[in-house]
């Protein structure tokens, strides 16, 4: 599947670098272990949905989410994760599952990480509410400077806004 899409994700890299965008993936786990190679070669910035949506269950040490981690310590900088959709990845009841993960994610690459509610969780309405995964942060990441930059000033450098500090 890799090299199926190889091409794709060659073109639409040269296009958005152009423009000034980033490429926004969401892959099964076991797909986006298997770019991880070629993401990290990427020469513009990239997001990883739903924090690569590598199977909670599957926990930390999972091959393909330590070389997510690796990418993130050791990589280029341009790869970012979202904390989103972890409802996906999780089966447990208040994603207790997921919390190693995304403390590692937290613990690794603070600067390099964003927040999402997935928000309409259309296919998971019965399950999950915007309110819990948002108080998921708190716990993962319980420094308040650290949610400052997951919530704030990592989208501010990732969507190039403007801060507002120098407006009159």
């Amino acid at each position: 599947m890799a090299d199926k899409l190889l091409p794709r994700i060659q073109t639409l890299a040269r296009r958005c670098g152009e423009i000034g965008w980033h490429l926004d993936f969401l892959l099964p786990g076991w797909l986006t272990n298997e770019l991880l190679g070629l993401m990290g070669k990427l020469k513009l910035d990239f997001t990883m949905a739903h924090m690569g949506m590598f199977l909670a269950r599957d926990g930390v040490q999972q091959p393909g989410f330590q070389s997510l981690l690796d990418l993130l310590r050791h990589g280029n900088g341009h790869c970012w994760v979202k904390l989103t959709g972890v409802y996906r990845m999780s089966t447990m009841p208040g994603f207790v599952d997921a919390a190693p993960m995304a403390r590692a994610l937290v613990e690794t690459a603070p600067d390099r990480l964003i927040w999402g509610s997935d928000y309409p969780h259309l296919s998971f309405a019965d399950r999950v509410g915007t309110v819990e995964l948002f108080n998921l942060l708190g716990r993962w990441a319980p420094d308040e400077a650290t949610r400052r930059k997951i919530l704030v000033e990592n989208p501010q450098k990732l969507f190039k806004f403007s801060s507002g500090k120098n407006k009159a």
